[in-house]
């Protein structure tokens, strides 16, 4: 893959957490906060729609007037709001913040806006081991009625092959290979990479959380415990940790369990002795943004490789990380995505 294809991996990252930064709340336990509702929209470009709801409340948590509204888009290239009526215009594919701000507080939420006919990767960067099997998983939206079938253009190569309904064999070490897929009018790339480590350093791995539109990820290690972080000069600015109670020696595949506020806040027990599998995804930000695992999700070690100094492994998991902050609130579950290729190395921290 061109240079020019990593840069624009880098910028979308990034631009994927200030968009799940921003939808934090915007103040502290017992702050005054304002609460948009949906906290996570769509609309289609071109599309028209009337002013979310926009609630305030004071720090004791009881609903006031907001008094005079005012609305904005944190990118008008992608949706338009009118910042007195909060009547909002779709104008182009992507993903946006929707601010609101009543008696000198602002609450924001999640537009996505997609095309008419619109399709896209839900794992669009995705790395396997030498004899990984992979399905591309996709989405197709058509506003118009029910969307055409997706086809891939196939692949064959010595590396890597990709079939017309997207599935992926593994067959030699490469670089990362582009693959394209089409639905009717529309396209979509990504591309894919095979992974052959020798010692059990390295290893790589990607994510996408709510689909491509919003991020993707890589650079990883793993021990029982999978963690997916991205660094940023030499800082974790966000990360995915996926806990199994038991170690990894042979493929297998693990249901992704619920993690409890109170037991993402508690000692380490949750970590050193786990009492069932768990997923956080989280941001360094301010507050710091959490998605806390629900019941449903799945990991799946798919190959364990012996290496000179140890093991490797290639995996894929998913699971829906429920945003901390809105724990009850259905519209805030994240669905989160990904693939790995990484060794097995040993976490010398003691557990107390």
């Amino acid at each position: 893959m061109p240079p020019m294809r990593h840069d624009r991996l880098v910028a979308l990252a990034l631009t994927g957490l200030a968009l799940a930064a921003a939808c934090g709340d915007t103040g502290a336990g017992g702050s005054p906060r304002v609460v948009i509702t949906p906290i996570l929209d769509s609309l289609f470009v071109g599309d028209t729609v009337v002013a979310r709801t926009a609630r305030y409340f004071d720090a004791s948590g009881d609903s006031q007037a907001t008094g005079p509204l005012r609305w904005f888009s944190s990118d008008p290239a992608v949706f338009r709001v009118d910042s007195v009526s909060g009547v909002i215009v779709g104008v182009a594919r992507g993903a946006a913040v929707l601010s609101a701000r009543a008696n000198g507080i602002t609450g924001t939420s999640l537009l996505v806006v997609s095309r008419v006919l619109d399709l896209s990767f839900l794992l669009d960067t995705i790395y396997l081991m030498v004899g990984d099997t992979f399905t591309v998983p996709v989405s197709v939206r058509d506003k118009n009625g029910s969307p055409p079938p997706v086809r891939f253009t196939p692949v064959t190569s010595a590396v890597v092959t990709v079939d017309s309904a997207g599935l992926i064999t593994a067959l030699q070490a490469s670089t990362l290979v582009p693959f394209t897929a089409h639905a009717d009018s529309v396209t979509a790339t990504g591309a894919v990479q095979v992974v052959q480590l020798t010692d059990t350093v390295g290893g790589k791995g990607s994510f996408t959380v709510l689909g491509t539109v919003i991020h993707r990820a890589r650079v990883i290690t793993a021990t029982f415990r999978v963690s997916v972080p991205v660094v940023v000069t030499g800082v974790a600015i966000e990360n995915i940790v996926i806990t199994l109670r038991d170690s990894v020696a042979a493929p297998r595949a693990a249901a992704i369990d619920s993690i409890s506020l109170n037991e993402a806040g508690a000692s380490a027990d949750f970590v050193c002795r786990p009492k069932r599998a768990w997923a956080i995804w989280s941001v360094l930000s301010n507050p710091p943004l959490r998605g806390l695992s629900r019941q449903g999700g799945t990991i799946a070690i798919t190959q364990v490789d012996t290496l000179a100094n140890g093991l490797a492994v290639s995996g894929r998991f998913n699971f829906t990380g429920q945003r901390s902050d809105l724990y009850d609130d259905p519209l805030a579950g994240l669905p989160v995505r990904g693939t790995f290729v990484a060794p097995v190395i040993a976490d010398s921290r003691q557990c107390r």
